[in-house]
């Protein structure tokens, strides 16, 4: 049986896996947050502030005003 060592290291390179494949920035996305789509990051990346926040707020169902705070506190993060 393998060590926990060996299965952490195992799951780890398995999510980074995932996120590559998906098009994550493993830096943009918050572990407690919700599933954002692969496009939100993008847009993010790309400085598309406006069509993050409508991502954020059609994933979420957050209000203009949260998804607005969202996504701006998360750009100012990136910098």
């Amino acid at each position: 049986m393998d060590s926990v060592e060996e299965r952490i290291a195992r799951l780890e390179r398995q999510v980074a896996d995932l996120q590559r494949h998906l098009g994550i920035d493993p830096a943009l996305a918050d572990p407690q947050g919700p599933f954002l789509p692969p496009e939100f990051y993008q847009a993010l990346e790309r400085g598309k502030t406006i069509l993050a926040i409508k991502i954020y707020r059609e994933a979420t169902g957050a209000s203009l005003l949260e998804a607005k705070n969202t996504v701006e506190s998360m750009a100012r993060g990136r910098r």
